[in-house]
């Protein structure tokens, strides 16, 4: 027995791989131990996949010299101190255009509208940025009901998604239009779906440190600008948002800058982006990877200019809200509790679950319907249907 008891110990630390302390405890089962082990698989694909071989020469120059620059630009102009500073206040979007589409038999419309989006005037690696065509035309998947206006609710897709059938299906869309009554509009991120450049988000994470802040920039400026069109073209009675992993990223870098958010949903989102590609990567980094000049240190600091944890939201701790998996293979639950404190510690689930297995947990969907009714739901009348009853 104590044997059996010691193994059950190690198999548990082994999953869990960390300990936090006031975190909920992993309770292991066979159902838990099958959501690890897909999260685990799918990392592992993801990661030799992804560019973790030493890099040529060119590429190390370029890594070296344009995160060099860039921190030493960002201290000049003051952005690492005060990174919303950085950002710029995007146009309204006007007349964007929208064509007729279906996916699962649902239908809806595909919104295009030209981004313009661009980095600062020499910013490194801002000619290559804007030398990826695909990138400068923003898209989203929007579903509406006729009549009068309604609630409307952004849903910001994840790492390696941003295609209508993979994005209406992760967020329950026919639920989340039909039973709660909203308006929905799902904003693809640079780099996805059909702005990518070879697979849905490749060259976002290792890319180069520019990259990764211009992806997070650009997917802001596009966020907020599609928001506008939302209140200000289609007269929305409010406007919420809700992220998966990387959307749940930039669910809370939303938050700290559009004060008149009803809510901001942040699903198993990473919010220290260094820190999770680091845990990740380092492991196939030569020892003297440093001596290159590509430190950790600087990516960072330059960091800062897109991360949540270094700006404070603009909305209400009331209208804030997180869950997340405790079996999480790509999004530490520690990562995700700094974000927690850093929002001033607001209602959150810690699930039974993995990264992947978000989409088949109930108490995440109860959870999510539970946020909507009490925000962006609040004062709308005609979702009159609870969890639980037929649709």
């Amino acid at each position: 027995m104590r044997i059996a008891s010691k193994m059950v110990g190690y198999t548990r630390d082994w999953v869990v791989g960390h300990r936090e302390p006031d975190l909920p405890s992993l309770k292991l089962s066979p159902t838990v131990a099958a959501k690890w082990a897909f999260d685990e698989w799918a990392l592992q694909t993801e990661i030799l996949r992804s560019r973790v071989r030493i890099p040529n020469m060119d590429f190390r120059r370029r890594l070296r010299n344009e995160l060099g620059d860039a921190v030493d630009m960002y201290n000049e102009q003051g952005w690492v101190d005060d990174p919303r500073s950085y950002h710029r206040t995007p146009p309204l979007l006007e007349d964007p255009e929208l064509k007729p589409h279906e996916a699962w038999g649902m239908p809806f419309e595909h919104l295009t509208f030209d981004s313009g989006y661009e980095p600062h005037d020499d910013e490194p690696g801002r000619e290559r940025w804007l030398g990826y065509e695909a990138n400068a035309t923003g898209h989203a998947w929007v579903l509406r009901h006729e009549g009068e206006p309604r609630p409307w609710l952004i849903c910001i897709n994840g790492y390696r998604t941003g295609s209508p059938a993979v994005d209406l299906w992760a967020f329950e869309a026919k639920r989340l239009h039909h039973k709660y009554g909203l308006n929905l509009a799902f904003p693809v991120q640079p780099l996805h779906g059909p702005r990518s450049i070879g697979m849905s988000g490749d060259r976002v994470l290792f890319g180069g440190a520019m990259n990764l802040i211009y992806t997070a920039a650009h997917g802001l400026w596009d966020i907020r600008r599609l928001k506008s069109w939302i209140q200000n073209d289609q007269k929305a009675t409010s406007v919420g948002a809700l992220g998966l992993s990387l959307g749940g990223y930039f669910t809370a870098l939303t938050a700290c800058f559009e004060d008149d958010l009803a809510c901001a949903i942040a699903g198993i989102p990473e919010p220290d982006l260094v820190r999770g590609m680091r845990r990740n990567v380092e492991p196939f980094l030569p020892p003297w990877y440093e001596q290159w000049g590509l430190s950790w240190r600087s990516l960072e600091r330059a960091n800062r200019v897109v991360s949540p944890l270094a700006m404070d939201p603009v909305i209400d701790v009331d209208k804030r809200f997180i869950f997340a998996g405790l079996a999480d293979r790509w999004v530490r639950p520690g990562n995700v509790k700094t974000l927690w404190e850093h929002w001033d510690e607001p209602e959150i689930l810690w699930y039974q679950g993995a990264h992947l297995s978000f989409a088949f947990e109930s108490s995440v969907r109860r959870f999510i319907g539970d946020a909507l009714r009490s925000t962006v739901l609040a004062d709308f009348k005609p979702h009159l249907e609870t969890e639980g009853q037929p649709t």
